[in-house]
């Protein structure tokens, strides 16, 4: 009964406490691993439905850009968030369209954003001829959902062109100590179905990968390590002392049944 006693307490210790290695990012198995090439994937992103478009096209003559543009630019910026795009920018319909003010309605889905710059300047050409126009695409920043073990789970908006995985999981307070770092999940929509991606954020090979930068709409779930299954605890000393209760506690019993 002792050395079953005595195995099961081992194995608690052995099973609930979570190694340095499952808690360090980018380590390296090899010491010559100290340069690798980005995988800009973001580059090459094609608009999906519900994206929105921050499009401006500006002329010297003001009435051309007052035509076009609904807001000043300076007015979109990190305060108004996504409610001033949301409400100032071009949102790609279910049918795949855009529509601007007097070129109407354009098929943007699956085109990048330097396509569809091209196009608009295209059509442009049709209605001012002379005037000097300059158009700029942009996507309203990237947006992205984290769940699971987060510290702050949550949608989030960050307003650059691109996002990392490590920018995305810091914005939500980093992954918690229970969280797996080696098989983080990205949900993704892919051509209008939805794709599921591993990553292992402990690997230092992860910036090679083609999900090191995420996409607008990507899902990032951060599944438990099995410690959390165990509820004993996430550091040597909190399993130490979490065991030590468990042992006083079934002592105590044993010591009042053998009374009676």
């Amino acid at each position: 009964m002792k050395k079953i006693f005595i195995f099961f307490i081992s194995i608690l210790l052995l099973g609930s406490c979570i190694p340095r290695k499952k808690l360090t990012y980018l380590q390296s198995e090899s010491a010559n691993v100290d340069s690798l090439r980005l995988n800009y994937a973001n580059s090459r992103y094609e608009v999906q439905v519900n994206d929105i478009l921050n499009i401006a096209i500006r002329s010297f003559n003001p009435e051309v850009s007052n035509m076009f543009n609904i807001t000043s630019t300076t007015q979109v910026n990190q305060n108004g968030g996504d409610l001033m795009f949301y409400l100032n920018g071009y949102t790609v319909d279910i049918d795949g369209n855009i529509d601007l003010p007097v070129l109407g309605k354009m098929y943007v889905l699956g085109m990048n954003t330097e396509s569809i710059k091209k196009m608009v300047l295209s059509k442009l050409s049709n209605y001012f001829q002379n005037e000097v126009l300059n158009v700029t695409v942009q996507l309203a920043g990237v947006r992205f959902t984290l769940i699971g073990e987060v510290s702050g789970p949550g949608k989030y908006t960050i307003y650059q062109n691109q996002v990392n995985i490590f920018e995305a999981l810091a914005v939500g307070g980093d992954i918690s100590l229970v969280g797996d770092r080696t098989s983080v999940q990205i949900m993704r929509q892919v051509e209008g179905s939805v794709k599921f991606y591993e990553v292992d954020l402990t690997d230092r090979g992860v910036v090679e990968s083609p999900y090191f930068y995420i996409l607008p709409n990507d899902v990032i779930n951060v599944k438990p390590l099995p410690a959390k299954s165990w509820g004993i605890g996430t550091t040597g000393f909190a399993t130490i002392a979490s065991v030590l209760t468990i042992v006083s506690s079934t002592l105590l019993i044993i010591t009042n049944l053998q009374r009676f």
